[in-house]
């Protein structure tokens, strides 16, 4: 990696969770020349419509789709999959977790983590719960060398992440908007690589219009085959109303935290941090 760039590192839940919630913004930072790993914390095996595919074949496709996702973004498609079970995180230890994120940390050494907000509310989905908490965790601590001190046996030593960029699906105190307008449709492509969620993505909006007693007739006409102008309008539409609140066309938001009090100190004493995006 060239001197003055950032490195980053994406721990999530699920294979597609790093392009709905921060595709755009990942793709300018990779634009920007920033290295991006990913690390996703289950084997996806039960993100399929396909009522024959075993667990396994359905891991391997998500698999695949993760790796096509990630380079249409620009992220190194070498991702760390941690093999837990789809939809039972939380019956991990939590300690469990936190070590393989902070090894990964360690390993990866990022200036920059994206990950799942452990603080925010309506999260439905215990997946994305227990990687928030083990992430932010590992984050915080990772930089103490007591903490698993057998890592050193590895090579690998304490680091320091000096940003936290946090999301959610219902936003708790966000703080920083990033203009995606740029990035948008490779935000798109990137998510389409994911065809099993994709499907699954607009079946369940087709379920829930129907069950509104709604008509839109776009989405009750659709195809989860030919998901791609469903998921276009259903991106644009929700990074639009984002973009609204912060003047942007489309944008993505997260609570972000950045090098502990450091920022509220400079705050009170007339100094601004520099921003990149």
């Amino acid at each position: 990696m060239p001197p003055n760039t950032k490195s980053v590192l994406v721990i999530v839940a699920h294979a597609d969770d790093m392009e709905f919630m921060a595709g755009g913004t990942i793709a300018r930072m990779a634009d920007m020349g920033y290295g991006i790993r990913e690390v996703i914390a289950t084997n996806n095996e039960r993100g399929t419509l396909e009522p024959d595919w075993s667990p396994q074949f359905t891991a391997d496709a998500r698999r695949e789709e993760a790796r096509r996702g990630a380079r249409v973004l620009g992220v190194d498609p070498d991702i760390e999959f941690l093999g837990y079970e789809d939809g039972r995180v939380s019956e991990a230890p939590l300690n469990e977790l936190r070590e393989k994120c902070m090894r990964a940390i360690r390993r990866h050494k990022p200036d920059i983590l994206f990950t799942w907000d452990p603080f925010a509310n309506y999260e439905n989905h215990q997946d994305h719960r227990g990687v928030a908490w083990a992430a932010m965790e590992a984050a915080s601590f990772s930089q103490f060398p007591l903490y698993h001190p057998e890592h050193r046996d590895e090579g690998l030593q304490p680091h320091y992440v000096g940003e936290a960029y946090f999301f959610a699906k219902v936003p708790q105190d966000a703080n920083k908007a990033v203009d995606i307008s740029g990035h948008i449709d490779r935000k798109i492509d990137a998510l389409c690589q994911h065809v099993c969620q994709m499907e699954m993505t607009v079946a369940g909006l087709k379920e829930d219009l129907a069950a509104s007693g709604l008509d839109v007739p776009v989405l009750r006409d659709a195809d989860p085959k030919d998901f791609h102008p469903v998921i276009e309008a259903q991106m644009k539409t929700w990074a639009a109303s984002v973009g609204r609140r912060y003047g942007m066309p489309y944008a993505e938001e997260f609570r972000r935290v950045r090098y502990g009090g450091i920022e509220r100190w400079a705050r009170e004493l007339g100094l601004d941090l520099p921003e990149e995006l």
